[in-house]
């Protein structure tokens, strides 16, 4: 199984966990996925311990259909503090019906935006990364 010619999305956020964040991003690439980082906005976000990341996608650029998942991770403290595009990125996916993979936080901002989330698309901590990413293999390669 390989995620060869597949494209994921990954949003970044303000007070990112690094393992949330960082584990699916290089699992994906390393399996050959096409991922691309959407930010709130042109500045970098910081991680909870100071790491900057910068998107290189915004999110109205992103073609619902050219994406095979998004992956949200979670922030250490709160709520991810998303963006208004990022949130109609999340919405328009949702209905293009494109699997959405989250831990943490990120999967209570998920649910707050779209309601119903696949269980077995979510860590809930980072302990849980392997599993999540282990699905999100076996439902992009199968």
């Amino acid at each position: 199984m390989t995620l060869s010619n597949r494209s994921i999305v990954v949003f970044a956020f303000d007070g990112y966990q690094e393992l949330e964040f960082w584990y699916p991003v290089l699992r994906a690439r390393e399996e050959g996925a096409e991922v691309k980082v959407v930010g709130p906005g042109e500045d970098p976000c910081e991680s909870h311990l100071g790491y900057p990341i910068l998107g290189d996608t915004a999110a109205d650029e992103v073609v619902s259909e050219a994406v095979d998942a998004l992956v949200v991770p979670g922030t250490v403290v709160g709520r991810p503090a998303v963006s208004e595009a990022q949130v109609s990125l999340l919405r328009r996916l949702h209905a293009a019906e494109v699997p959405i993979f989250a831990s943490g936080t990120g999967a209570h901002l998920v649910r707050e935006l779209v309601l119903d989330v696949d269980p077995d698309r979510v860590a809930v901590d980072a302990d849980s990364l392997p599993s999540l990413v282990t699905r999100l293999r076996a439902e992009l390669a199968g």
